[in-house]
C-alpha cells in the first residue's frame, strides 16, 4: 500500500556506535531517495571548509541557540565539546511529515532518548545499527577513517559499550557486517518499506 500525500509520515531515527556505518547509510539514502528529507542539525560552532549553512548544519549563534531552547523549538540539544551547542529543530522533523513524507534523522542515544520523549509514538520508528563482529572491528574502522589519539579511542570505545547496552530501547536492531554494505542497505530499506506500509 503506497501513502497518498493526505496520509501523515514518519519519522526514521538511526542509531548506533561509531564506525558501524551510520553515516555511509544515510548517505545511500540521501543519493537515492531524492523525495526523502533529511534534516540538518542546528551548532553553534563556525563552519568547516566546505560546509554548507541549511545543507550540512544550520549556523546560528550561542545566544540565538539558548533563546530557542527557552522557546521550546528543539526536539533535543547537547552542549557538548566545551562551549558548543548541538540540536534538532521540531519544525524540520515534524512539518514534513504533516505533509506525508519520510523523514530520516541520525541521533545519537541521548539525542535519541530525548526526541522520543517528546514526539508521538505514531510518529517514529527507531533502529540501532549494531556490529555484526565485536568492538575490536568497529575500533580498526575509526583508525582507518582519520587519525586518532589513544584517549579520543578510548572515550569513543566506553562510549561504544554504553550505546550497546542500550540497544534494546529501539524498535529494531541490524546488524552491520564488515564489508557488507550490500546487506546494510537492504535491512534498512526493508524496514522502512514495511513500516510505510503499515
Amino acid at each position: 500500500m503506497t501513502k497518498t500525500p493526505s496520509a501523515r509520515g514518519k519519522i526514521f531515527f538511526f542509531s548506533g556506535p561509531s564506525g558501524v556505518g551510520k553515516g555511509t547509510l544515510i548517505n545511500y539514502l540521501r543519493e537515492t531517495k531524492t523525495d526523502w528529507i533529511f534534516p540538518p542539525s542546528c551548532t553553534t560552532r563556525a563552519p568547516r571548509p566546505g560546509e554548507i549553512d541549511g545543507e550540512t548544519y544550520f549556523f546560528i549563534t550561542k545566544e540565538e541557540f539558548e533563546a530557542r531552547i527557552k522557546k521550546g523549538d528543539f526536539l533535543e540539544y547537547a552542549h557538548v565539546h566545551g562551549d558548543t551547542y548541538y540540536g534538532t529543530l521540531k519544525a524540520e522533523i515534524l512539518e514534513p511529515i504533516a505533509e506525508g513524507k519520510t523523514v530520516i534523522r541520525e541521533f545519537d542515544v541521548q539525542g535519541f532518548s530525548q526526541a522520543r520523549e517528546r514526539l508521538d509514538r505514531n510518529d517514529f520508528v527507531s533502529i540501532f545499527l549494531r556490529p555484526a563482529e565485536d568492538l575490536d572491528t568497529l575500533v580498526r574502522r575509526i583508525k582507518e577513517r582519520a587519525p586518532i589519539t589513544e584517549e579520543e579511542l578510548a572515550k569513543r570505545v566506553n562510549s561504544m559499550e554504553k550505546e550497546l547496552e542500550l540497544a534494546d530501547i529501539y524498535d529494531y536492531q541490524i546488524f552491520s557486517e564488515d564489508g557488507n554494505l550490500e546487506k546494510l542497505f537492504n535491512d534498512a530499506e526493508a524496514i522502512i518499506r514495511q513500516e510505510q506500509s503499515d
